[in-house]
């Protein structure tokens, strides 16, 4: 199939999703790659890991954070899935940023390389490594980290803690924004969510908050960031 698909097969995946690819690795014993809607969607265990601009989690999000003057120029990814996120950032709303990613998945690094990244041309720095262990010994900095770690439907424990958000808060330059994802479509979701907001994340980030982005709330580091919007 071609990268990027052509117009008969972007037309009938309107229709139907297409199946593209499946194969299998040590970290996720499915990886299903559709075409769906024109775009490529990355499936594992159920969950949608990766769906181009139609990404709705993050799409929502950029589109109410105000973005600041001057631009931003570096973003981190913990969670490069098949890269929606750089592939949004690019494409959809114009920014100029150089991504740094991490993802501890090879096979789905080189899925993001074969359908979006190679061809559109978005230059990722990836490191092949657990998100919880890279915070430990990485010492860069950045204008924006997005955390996007998921197994299953599951955050890993250790990017929950007050010392993985510890560790994101240090490698935020003055004046950037972290953008943490977490599911929310039930109860128990949103209990846990609670209690995460009030026993980690603003204990961290004192003037943090969330966005409710259908299904998922997306928890950022500066409120004031986003006017407009309201916690619940």
């Amino acid at each position: 199939m071609k990268h990027p698909p052509g117009p008969v097969l972007s037309w009938l995946s309107h229709l139907i999703e297409w199946p593209v690819e499946e194969l299998s690795s040590e970290h996720n014993a499915s990886l299903k790659v559709v075409l769906h809607r024109g775009r490529y969607k990355l499936i594992t265990d159920g969950a949608i890991y990766s769906f181009s601009d139609l990404y709705a989690n993050y799409r929502k999000t950029f589109e109410q954070l105000q973005w600041p003057q001057p631009p931003y120029e570096s973003c981190l990814i913990l969670g490069l899935g098949m890269a929606s996120i750089p592939d949004m950032l690019t494409t959809k709303f114009n920014k100029d940023l150089e991504f740094t990613a991490v993802e501890i998945d090879e096979a789905v690094t080189s899925l993001a390389y074969k359908y979006v990244l190679l061809p559109k041309k978005i230059k990722v720095q990836v490191f092949t490594a657990d998100a919880g262990s890279f915070l430990e010994w990485h010492e860069g900095s950045y204008d924006m980290i997005c955390s996007d770690v998921f197994v299953g439907d599951l955050i890993p424990e250790d990017l929950e803690s007050i010392e993985a958000l510890e560790a994101m808060r240090d490698l935020l330059n003055p004046g950037g924004i972290l953008l943490y994802n977490r599911l929310s479509r039930y109860k128990q979701d949103v209990a846990k969510n609670l209690k995460f907001r009030d026993e980690v994340f603003l204990k961290v980030f004192p003037k943090g908050g969330f966005l409710d982005v259908d299904g998922n709330w997306m928890f950022v580091s500066n409120m004031a960031m986003f006017p407009g919007v309201s916690n619940v």
